[in-house]
């Protein structure tokens, strides 16, 4: 480097192929740079009445203003999908569970779980480190919103140094202390030890067949291949999952105040009134003389 920066009054514009080699270079790191960051996106996903989005947060939070300009990405894109929302289609938590016991029992799901023994060669265990929640969007100002947040972080406990693993999580509504339902599946993403960095956002605007109430959120995380939850989280054990005052967006509906305005017409009406108005007067000056 130093003998280019020392002769570099002497080079001539020319066709320079150590150069075009390095932009070439630059182009394609910045594609695989935007391949990666497109990638941690999760397509919109709609189950029972609930339309969310989802990204992992591969990077720290410098600010609010970025999380809400996230936020209001993410529900751009949710609101495409208001109106074709089923809330026909309520799962509870026990049949959810039902159905990853049955799919753990594939063949596929034993050679994955019989691959990860393979590589594991330390014990590690799961656990949420935290699960924040926020509030968006109260159209109608009565203190109840169609659409929330849930941004939680899930950690790998070894001690063994960095371990990975590949997980998804399911997300549970309960209804003011009712039955958990199933509202979103997270796609499978990659937990790395005990960063920071591996933070799940999911998005959520309550489109059709929520009531107005409140609602305790939970959180089961599967890691791939296994039948049970590895670590579940909830409004027992964070104030920020319980009641939250949410309802779907039919009911979240914009107040406008109508404004009716009488107005005076002439016709058979108009001269009754004006004749009882003055027959009314001059009977009162009648009397007035009279005393």
């Amino acid at each position: 480097m130093n003998q280019y920066s020392n002769n570099t009054s002497d080079i001539k514009p020319s066709f320079n192929p150590v150069k075009l080699g390095l932009r070439v270079c630059v182009t394609c790191a910045l594609g695989l740079s935007s391949m990666s960051v497109s990638s941690a996106e999760v397509s919109a996903s709609q189950v029972g009445g609930a339309i969310s989005q989802s990204r992992l947060l591969t990077q720290p939070v410098s600010s609010d203003n970025d999380v809400q300009t996230r936020v209001v990405e993410l529900h751009q894109q949710a609101q495409l999908l208001t109106g074709q929302a089923d809330s026909s289609t309520k799962v509870t938590r026990e049949q959810r569970m039902a159905l990853h016991q049955k799919a753990a029992a594939t063949q596929a799901s034993k050679q994955q779980r019989a691959l990860a023994q393979q590589n594991q060669v330390i014990y590690y265990d799961f656990s949420f480190y935290d699960a924040q929640t926020r509030l968006f969007e109260d159209y109608d100002y009565d203190g109840f919103y169609q659409t929330f947040s849930v941004t939680f972080d899930a950690d790998i406990n070894s001690s063994g140094g960095d371990v990975q693993a590949d997980v998804f999580a399911e997300l549970y509504l309960s209804q003011n202390g009712g039955p958990w339902i199933h509202y979103y599946s997270t796609d499978v993403f990659t937990l790395n030890a005990d960063s920071s960095f591996d933070d799940y956002e999911v998005l959520t605007t309550l489109a059709t067949g929520y009531q107005t109430d409140h609602y305790d959120v939970l959180i089961d995380l599967y890691e791939l291949g296994y039948a049970d939850p590895v670590a579940t989280i909830s409004s027992d054990e964070l104030d920020s999952l319980y009641a939250l005052p949410l309802e779907s967006s039919d009911r979240d509906a914009v107040y406008v105040e109508e404004v009716y305005v009488e107005e005076a017409h002439g016709g058979a009406l108009g001269w009754l009134s004006l004749s009882l108005l003055g027959t009314f007067a001059w009977i009162r000056r009648s009397l007035m003389n009279k005393k």
